[in-house]
């Protein structure tokens, strides 16, 4: 009944001549799964032959061609899709039948032999990675009701990589790594999400989604806690790891994933939106620091000498004097 009056209202929008661009439809991700950009999974009908502009024209061919459109400047805040060229910013992956793929699935492989049950529990936490993943680099505890502000600007930051991101070429798509029957995947499966009318469409997984968020993140977090840097980047890497160890990312992935998330990081950096939100924060990132300086700190370690002369110094002073007990 459903698909009889889905017919129904597709071919009253073609008697309408109803624009072939109105046609989208929304996709819907699986439960595992990332949620992924809105995408144009139904070839609209072929627009009838008429007398409009070239331009008209030139833009109804390009939705029947279910052409994706590279993003506009609306809803876009830190990044500006027109200066951002993808390809200029990452190479393409390696080609199927190169070496450098046949290392990637080596390397896969080898990761795949060797893993442990704690390892594929490390990878499974990096799949809730967001904003409190950096809570143990920064040594504080971040959390949304102290931090409203700087939660809803990574908030928009994510929002603006997915949208920059879903125009990535066709040149990059590229097979997740579970296509080679060898590789058996400890985590979900990324691979495709399901339209609201059951169509299966692919999602490209080069480059990582997962590893550019995380690099992103990183390197914006280090801008505002210059003296944790090394810290926050370090843990960004774990999640680009834990997409390797687990197989569902290619290592050339994860380091396009960081070549991208580095580049895209220095335009948000150098961008006046973030230089204001950067001066809105001072607040919050004062009370974060407060609370850093509140916690308890590992105490220092004792040098051998040290405790040497502390046990001998007691030692001593139970020593029995004159060859009687104290």
């Amino acid at each position: 009944m459903h698909s009889i009056f889905l017919a129904i209202l597709l071919g009253a929008a073609a008697g309408c001549q109803a624009p072939a661009s109105d046609a989208k439809q929304v996709a819907v991700p699986k439960a595992t799964a990332p949620q992924q950009p809105n995408r144009v999974d139904a070839v609209a009908p072929t627009p009838p032959v008429t007398n409009a502009p070239k331009d008209t024209a030139k833009e109804a061919t390009k939705a029947a061609t279910n052409e994706t459109p590279k993003p506009s400047s609306e809803g876009f805040t830190f990044l500006s899709p027109e200066s951002v060229d993808l390809t200029a910013l990452v190479e393409p992956p390696p080609k199927p039948a190169s070496a450098e793929h046949a290392k990637d699935e080596a390397i896969l492989l080898w990761l795949q032999e060797r893993r442990t049950p704690e390892d594929e529990s490390r990878a499974w936490r990096s799949l809730s990675f967001d904003l409190t993943w950096f809570d143990e680099a920064l040594g504080a505890r971040l959390d949304p009701t102290w931090s409203r502000d700087l939660f809803e600007t990574f908030r928009s930051v994510r929002n603006e990589l997915t949208l920059i991101t879903q125009g990535l070429p066709e040149s990059f798509k590229r097979d997740r790594p579970h296509a080679n029957p060898l590789i058996k995947p400890c985590l979900p499966r990324e691979d495709e999400i399901t339209t609201a009318e059951g169509k299966v469409t692919q999602v490209n997984g080069y480059p990582s989604g997962p590893a550019l968020r995380a690099t992103v993140f990183a390197a914006l977090l280090a801008n505002l806690f210059e003296d944790r840097k090394d810290a926050l980047m370090a843990r960004a890497r774990e999640v680009g790891y834990a997409r390797t160890l687990g197989g569902v990312n290619y290592p050339s992935d994860v380091r396009a994933a960081e070549q991208l998330g580095a580049a895209l990081a220095r335009q948000i950096i150098a961008s006046e939106a973030w230089s204001t939100c950067k001066a809105e924060l001072q607040v919050e990132l004062a009370g974060l620091v407060q609370r850093r300086e509140r916690s308890p700190q590992p105490a220092e370690p004792e040098s051998p000498a040290k405790a040497a002369d502390d046990k001998s110094s007691v030692t001593k002073v139970r020593e029995p004097v004159n060859g009687s007990p104290k």
